[in-house]
């Protein structure tokens, strides 16, 4: 079993205001029992004008083909976003690349979670299955997603929904090897609010939430996960420290 934990602190966005915020971020994956790729890919990429993203690419089957093709369309979101590109832009980018690339053969789902420091907000860009939990001072509900996966209708549109940047705050992405899971042992649906609220309080890390929804999807599949799996998690928080670091942290177990 191989895990990817990246974990990032970002203190910078409280210099000149009133409110300092300190925004955790947590990501745990894996691959599908007994392959050795994963075709969930995530990475990190700062933007040009301030803040960060998120990129999540779930390529369609598992193993190596799908790996690659999650690594094809991440590199290519990434570039636009390095680029100055707006993620709407970027999503429907990255879907006219694949439907060109597959003749819409092949389809793939894409997360964008993104940090303005600007506009000091949150922006979620999606064309997935799964819908994402969102927390807000402890209470939590699901939303789920309005577009589908990418690559396999011409005008393909992403979901995009954005959130004030305040403390409290909590977004739980996943692709759909997390509410898939238990069903080759016929359990019920994946219950995620429930899971929110045993697993999340307001000083709960953002790795922590991320571990437990995985650790929670790969004991429904009973140690075996039945398909790729990958959760981002970010929680927002106050913080009053004066020195103003960026930290992150990987993980990577080897077989």
């Amino acid at each position: 079993m191989s895990v990817l934990q990246v974990y990032e602190e970002s203190k910078e966005i409280g210099a000149g205001v009133a409110q300092s915020l300190m925004l955790d971020m947590g990501l745990s994956k894996t691959e599908k029992y007994a392959s050795r790729d994963s075709g969930d890919t995530v990475e990190i990429v700062e933007r040009p004008g301030g803040g960060f993203s998120v990129v999540m690419i779930d390529g369609q089957g598992s193993g190596k083909a799908a790996k690659t093709l999650s690594l094809l369309l991440s590199s290519k979101a990434v570039s636009l976003i390095k680029e100055g590109v707006r993620d709407g832009a970027v999503a429907r980018a990255t879907h006219d690349h694949l439907f060109m690339y597959r003749h819409g053969q092949v389809s793939a789902t894409l997360d964008l979670l993104s940090v303005d420091m600007k506009t000091r907000s949150v922006v979620v860009t999606r064309n997935a299955e799964s819908p994402m939990i969102v927390g807000d001072d402890g209470a939590f509900r699901t939303l789920d997603v309005t577009s589908g996966p990418i690559g396999r209708y011409h005008f393909t549109k992403p979901d995009i929904r954005e959130l004030p940047m305040r403390p409290g705050l909590v977004i739980v992405l996943f692709t759909d090897g997390i509410p898939h899971s238990g069903r080759r042992a016929n359990l019920p649906p994946f219950d995620y609010l429930a899971l929110a609220h045993d697993a999340i309080d307001c000083n709960t890390p953002a790795q922590v939430i991320a571990d437990r929804f995985l650790d929670h999807a790969i004991e429904r599949d009973q140690g075996r996960p039945g398909d790729d799996m990958a959760v981002v998690t970010l929680r927002i928080a106050a913080h009053d420290q004066q020195r103003l670091v960026r930290r992150m942290q990987a993980q990577f177990p080897m077989p």
